[in-house]
């Protein structure tokens, strides 16, 4: 059986990162695992065929993320499965045709939330796009219940599978506690300002990985800094850090899963998570045990949540012991590739 991905974002050059120690696989979602489960996975992206300056320019100007892959569309039909969160484009049209294959698997960041209450024609165009689509994962159960509401003739086509953790990149290295608090936040989706109101002040030193534009137009009080970090360096903050924060802000509904990413990184570190809690994060935190939830927007919960365990070395050790255990039982990266791996070849089997 052959599988093919498409991103959202450029994956040119990371594989030889990844081989390379550089980086983990957690952003390929299973693709690099596969094989050894008896599926071929590969991927397709215009820079594969076509000069950067000119990619740049379409990918910047011309087509967006829905429909970058759209010039390929052809290619697809070579595999038995195309597995994509976003490639609306390309999907639509396979929709609009019968093609026998490639099957069509949506990778579920916020469906219903694009969704909505299908009122305008867009949202109406979505629903009979995902209507016909072949299979969905979704990386939370609250998802994956509330899809099979809405798309009962899919229920059994519709799965939540845990985002995975690349467990030999994210590990606990060890390293010593710094009196420091810590979190990731490249995509949007992040509640800055009540982190801000909630942690300005304590202390304790916050770092914010995250490209400095996105906090630019909100003044960092005197104990933050925030910059980017190569992957290696993501490691060593986590492994330094006493707790680790996601301030989430999902009212936008067009990614519900924000965070998820962070999460399970933060959580193979072995450290307490603080974060907001969404329908997502209550799929992975078991509040109090592994994790700790915090109700949205709400920064003097948050801000007790964090002082409860910077004050308590105990405490933050148990939890963060907790929280690699969840992963190493859930979201270890070879067992969901694996259930990825039975789900596509389950859909290859379904009747259309």
């Amino acid at each position: 059986m052959k599988v093919l991905y498409l991103f959202n974002r450029v994956r040119e050059g990371l594989v030889d990162k990844v081989k390379k120690g550089e980086s983990h696989d957690n952003h390929f979602y299973g693709m690099l695992r596969l094989r050894q489960y008896g599926v071929e996975a590969d991927y397709i992206e215009i820079e594969q065929y076509l000069p950067k300056a000119l990619c740049d320019f379409l990918r910047k100007r011309v087509l967006n993320i829905y429909f970058v892959h759209l010039p390929l569309f052809f290619k697809m039909l070579r595999y038995d499965a195309v597995f994509t969160s976003t490639a609306f484009g390309s999907q639509l049209l396979h929709a609009l045709y019968p093609f026998k294959k490639p099957r069509w698997v949506m990778f579920d960041f916020s469906i219903m939330g694009l969704l909505g209450e299908e009122k305008t024609l867009r949202q109406r165009v979505f629903r009979w796009m995902v209507r016909r689509a072949d299979g969905i994962v979704a990386i939370s159960r609250d998802e994956e219940s509330r899809l099979q509401r809405r798309f009962p003739e899919m229920k059994e086509r519709i799965r939540f599978i845990p985002l995975g953790s690349d467990l030999e990149f994210f590990k606990p290295r060890n390293s010593g506690e710094e009196n420091k608090v810590f979190t990731v936040g490249f995509d949007p989706g992040r509640d800055y300002k009540t982190f801000f109101e909630a942690c300005g002040g304590i202390d304790v030193s916050v770092v914010i990985a995250t490209k400095p534009y996105k906090v630019a137009k909100l003044k960092l009080p005197s104990n933050f800094s925030a910059r980017e970090f190569s992957p290696v360096d993501i490691v060593r903050e986590y492994d330094t850090a006493k707790v680790v924060v996601l301030p989430l802000d999902i009212r936008g509904g067009i990614n519900e899963a924000m965070g998820c990413s962070s999460l399970v990184e933060a959580m193979a570190m072995g450290k307490p998570v603080v974060a907001t809690r969404t329908p997502t994060m209550e799929s992975y935190i078991e509040n109090g045990v592994n994790g700790i939830l915090v109700p949205p927007h709400d920064a003097s919960a948050l801000r007790s949540a964090v002082l409860s365990l910077l004050d308590d070395g105990e405490r933050r050790k148990k939890m963060g012991l907790a929280a690699r255990e969840f992963i190493l039982k859930r979201c270890a990266a070879d067992d969901v590739a694996r259930e990825l791996a039975s789900f596509f070849k389950l859909i290859a089997r379904s009747a259309r």
